[in-house]
C-alpha cells in the first residue's frame, strides 16, 4: 500500500512540476527569491567583513528590519490588489519594478554606501510585500485540491534552494570588493529573466473584482486582520506561521556571527551553514508532502516545533575550539565539534519544513476564495511584525552581551513553550498523526475511493465495527479530524479517557443505564454537524462477535432528521481475526497476532440525506465490505 501510494504521489508531483500552469509560476517565484538573496547576502558579507565590521551585529539586524518592515506597511494594499485584479498581470508589473529597484541597487553598490544599500533593501521588501499575497493565493487557482500539498512543498523547497543559491552567489560576489561589478550585472540580469518567465504564467481571474481599494493603511490593516480573525482556525495557523518566522529570523540572522565567533570561519563557512539549512528545509518540505499523501496534515506542525527546539538547544551547546585566525572551509570541517554543529542545523531545517508546509496549505485551502489574497496579506503583515520583533530581540540580546550560543538556547526554550501551547490548543491533530503511525506499524493499510470523504463541510461517516482499533484506523486515514461517537465507559478509563476527550469524541450510553448521555450525545452530534465538522459513528452499536455486520440502530435516522447532511458509507476489510477483534472470543487477549495484515478502508460516494436511512446505509456498507471480513 505504501509503495503504491508513494508511486502515485511521485507521478502526480512530476506532472505538476512540468505543467504549464505551475512551472512558469515556480520559476518566477524561484528567481525572485534567488535575486533578493543575492543582494541581501552580498550586503551582509560586505558589512560583516568590509564596510561595518565594528557594528556588524546591529547592522545585520537593521538589514532584516529594512527588508521586512514593508510587509507591514504595504501588506493591506497588496492584499486588496491581489484580490481585485488578475494575478498574472500583477506579477508582471511587480517583476518590472524589481528591475528598476536592482538598478538603484547598482548605484548604491557602486558608491559603497551602507545606508543607500539599506534603502534598496527596503524597496526590495516592498516589492516582495506586493508579490507575497499573490504567491500563495494564485496556487489554488492553478492546481487541484489533490495537488496543493505537493505544490506548496515544491514552493517551500524551491524557495529555500533559491535562497541558498542566491546567498552562495551573493556571498561569493561580496567576498571581494573588486567583484562588485559582477554583482551589479547579476542582480539586474536575473531580474530581467524573472520578468520574462512571469510573462508565461497563465491568467488567474480576480477573486473580488468589485472590491473598493483603500489607501488608508492603518484602517485597512485593522480591517483585514479583523476579517481574517473571523476564521479562527485559519487565524491561528497564521499566528503559528508568524511565530516560525520569528524563530527562523533569529537563527538565520545569527549565521554570519556564528560562522565568525564560534566556528572562526571565513565567508565560505557562512555559506556552508546556509547550504546545510537549505538542504534540510527542502528535505523537510518534500517529506511533508510524502507523509501527508495529499491531505493537509496539521499534526506535523507540533512535531516540527519539538524538533526545532531540541536541535536549536543542541546547537547552543556547541563546543568548538577557538582559533587565532579565520579557518578555511576545509579546516572547519575537520575541527572537533564543527560537523556536529552543522548536522544540527540540517535537523533544525528539516523540522522547519514539517512545520511550515501544512500551515501555508491550511491557509490556502481553508480561507474563502474571495478573501484569500487578503488572508495571505494578513499572514505577511503578522510575519513582518514577528520578524521585526526578532530583529529587535537580536539587537537587544547582542547589546546585553549574550553570545550567539546563548541566543540559540533562548530561542529553543521560547519555541518549546509555543509548541506546547499549539499542542494544548489542538491536540487532535498530533494524535491523529500518532494514530496513523501506530496503525501502520501494526497493519498494511490501503485506502480505496478515499476521495469521497469530504475535506470540509458537515458530513456523517458510517462504518462497520469489527475491532477496538477501528477508531484508531479511521482516525489516521481521515483527511481531517473526525468526532467519534463511542461508548461512555471508555471515558472512565484513566489514560485512554483523557485521549478521547482531547480528540473531542462524543460519549454515548443507552436509555436503560445512562439516559442522560443519550440526549447529550445527540445534542453534541448536532452541534458538531452545525459547526461543519465530520462525525463518525458505528451504527451497529457494538463490535461484531462473528465477523458479520449487525443491523444498524435507529439513532442514525434521528441524527439525519435533525441535521440533514451527506452520509459517507465506509467499510473496513480484513480486520476480523486481528488481535483487537473478537474472533478468538476476547479482544486484546493473549499475545498480539496478525501483524502487518492487509487491511482496506473503502468509501462510497456520499449519500444525500433525503436518500439515507439505517436500512439503505446498512446495505451499502455490507456491499462495500463484500466477502472480505
Amino acid at each position: 500500500m505504501r509503495g503504491e501510494n508513494s508511486a502515485n504521489n511521485a507521478d502526480m508531483a512530476e506532472k505538476l512540476i512540468t505543467s504549464k500552469r505551475f512551472l512558469p509560476y515556480f520559476c518566477t517565484q524561484f528567481l525572485g527569491a534567488f535575486n533578493d538573496n543575492v543582494y541581501r547576502y552580498a550586503f551582509a558579507i560586505l558589512i560583516t567583513y568590509f564596510l561595518a565590521k565594528d557594528s556588524q551585529g546591529v547592522m545585520v539586524n537593521a538589514a532584516l528590519i529594512a527588508f521586512i518592515l514593508p510587509f507591514f506597511l504595504f501588506g493591506a494594499i497588496a492584499g486588496q490588489l491581489a484580490d481585485k485584479y488578475e494575478k498574472a498581470w500583477l506579477i508582471r508589473k511587480i517583476k518590472l519594478a524589481e528591475i528598476i529597484i536592482m538598478l538603484c541597487g547598482c548605484v548604491a553598490l557602486y558608491f559603497q554606501n551602507v545606508y543607500a544599500m539599506l534603502g534598496v533593501l527596503f524597496l526590495l521588501g516592498a516589492q516582495s510585500a506586493f508579490f507575497g499575497p499573490i504567491k500563495y493565493s494564485i496556487l489554488p487557482q492553478h492546481v487541484g485540491d489533490h495537488e496543493i500539498v505537493n505544490a506548496n512543498a515544491y514552493v517551500e523547497a524551491g524557495t529555500f534552494i533559491a535562497i541558498l543559491l542566491g546567498q552562495i552567489l551573493g556571498g561569493a560576489l561580496g567576498e571581494k570588493l573588486e567583484y562588485l561589478n559582477y554583482l551589479m550585472f547579476s542582480i539586474v540580469g536575473f531580474a530581467v529573466i524573472g520578468w520574462l518567465s512571469a510573462g508565461l504564467i497563465p491568467k488567474a481571474p480576480a477573486a473580488s473584482p468589485d472590491l473598493k481599494l483603500s489607501l488608508n493603511i492603518p484602517k485597512k490593516t485593522v480591517e483585514i486582520i479583523q476579517m481574517a480573525r473571523r476564521n479562527d482556525k485559519v487565524f491561528k495557523s497564521i499566528l503559528a506561521n508568524s511565530w516560525f518566522w520569528f524563530v527562523g529570523s533569529v537563527i538565520l540572522t545569527m549565521f554570519p556571527i556564528f560562522a565568525v565567533d564560534v566556528l572562526s570561519g571565513n565567508p565560505k563557512v557562512a555559506i556552508l551553514l546556509l547550504a546545510t539549512f537549505t538542504i534540510g528545509i527542502a528535505g523537510g518540505s518534500l517529506a511533508c508532502a510524502w507523509i501527508s499523501r495529499g491531505n493537509v496534515e496539521v499534526g506535523l506542525v507540533p512535531i516540527g516545533g519539538l524538533g526545532i527546539s531540541f536541535f536549536a538547544w543542541q546547537l547552543g551547546r556547541s563546543e568548538i575550539p577557538a582559533s587565532d585566525g579565520l579557518r578555511t572551509l576545509s579546516e572547519v570541517l575537520v575541527t572537533p565539534g564543527a560537523p556536529w554543529a552543522i548536522g544540527t542545523l540540517i535537523f533544525i531545517a528539516f523540522f522547519s519544513g514539517l512545520f511550515i508546509v501544512p500551515l501555508y496549505t491550511y491557509m490556502q485551502t481553508r480561507s474563502e476564495e474571495s478573501e484569500r489574497s487578503r488572508v495571505i496579506a494578513v499572514n505577511n503583515i503578522l510575519n513582518s511584525l514577528f520578524m521585526v520583533a526578532a530583529g529587535g530581540l537580536g539587537i537587544l540580546l547582542v547589546s546585553l552581551g549574550f553570545d550567539v550560543l546563548q541566543i540559540f538556547k533562548i530561542v529553543a526554550l521560547l519555541n518549546l513553550l509555543v509548541t506546547f501551547y499549539i499542542i494544548y490548543q489542538a491536540p487532535e491533530y498530533i494524535l491523529r498523526l500518532i494514530s496513523r503511525f501506530l496503525m501502520h506499524c501494526l497493519y498494511r493499510i490501503r485506502r480505496e475511493n478515499w476521495r469521497h470523504v469530504p475535506t470540509e463541510g458537515p458530513a456523517l461517516l458510517v462504518c462497520n465495527h469489527v475491532s477496538f482499533f477501528d477508531p484508531a484506523i479511521l482516525m489516521g486515514e481521515l483527511p481531517r479530524p473526525g468526532r467519534f461517537v463511542m461508548w461512555h465507559e471508555f471515558y472512565d478509563l484513566p489514560v485512554v479517557g483523557r485521549l478521547f476527550r482531547w480528540l473531542k469524541s462524543i460519549p454515548i450510553g443507552n436509555s436503560r443505564n445512562r439516559p442522560e448521555l443519550v440526549d447529550f450525545a445527540f445534542e453534541k452530534i448536532s452541534s458538531e454537524l452545525e459547526a461543519g465538522n465530520l462525525v463518525v459513528i458505528f451504527p451497529e452499536g457494538g463490535i461484531t462477535r462473528n465477523g458479520e455486520i449487525n443491523r444498524f440502530q435507529p439513532g442514525i435516522d434521528k441524527i439525519l432528521k435533525r441535521n440533514p447532511v451527506p452520509v459517507v458509507p465506509v467499510a473496513l476489510r480484513g480486520v476480523w481475526g486481528t488481535w483487537s477483534s473478537r474472533k478468538r472470543g476476547r479482544a486484546l487477549g493473549g499475545l498480539p497476532t496478525a501483524f502487518m495484515r492487509k487491511i482496506t478502508v473503502v468509501a462510497a460516494e456520499p449519500v444525500p440525506p433525503e436518500e439515507a436511512s439505517r436500512i439503505t446505509l446498512f446495505e451499502q456498507v455490507k456491499e462495500l465490505r463484500g466477502d472480505h471480513k
